[in-house]
């Protein structure tokens, strides 16, 4: 019998829900969190809502934040590399010091974002446009 999804109601219960193996983390909610020092490689956070996060010093490779809403949200010293960032609004966000190799941004809002000390422009491609 599979179990239903539950939403992780805290960083906390995220890191030992990933500890144990589990990547599925679409549809989830996280209000002024603080992802510190945290491995999530291969995370799916599709269609989730991050607001006032802040990652900091944190490994995100080959995750999936497609169709997600990251509003005021702090990115500093992580590593993004092939990202999805699809058709997700990161309005309001700072990336500082960041890994974007392979990111895809393709029909990324940015509006009010800011993009410090990043030279995303070296890791986009015709596949990975900034919209």
């Amino acid at each position: 019998m599979e179990t239903q999804f539950k939403k992780p109601i805290s960083i906390t219960e995220l890191k030992e829900r990933y500890a144990k193996g589990e990547r599925n983390f679409r549809n989830s909610d996280f209000e002024s969190g603080t992802f510190e020092n945290l491995n999530l490689d291969g995370i799916d956070f599709e269609h989730s809502w991050f607001h006032s996060s802040i990652f900091r010093n944190c490994s995100l490779k080959n995750e999936n934040l497609k169709n997600c809403n990251l509003k005021c949200c702090e990115f500093d010293n992580s590593n993004f590399e092939n990202v999805s960032f699809y058709n997700s609004l990161l309005c309001g966000s700072d990336f500082q010091n960041c890994e974007l190799k392979g990111t895809d941004f393709t029909k990324a809002g940015f509006y009010g974002a800011e993009l410090n000390t990043v030279d995303y422009l070296k890791h986009l491609s015709d596949k990975n446009n900034v919209a």
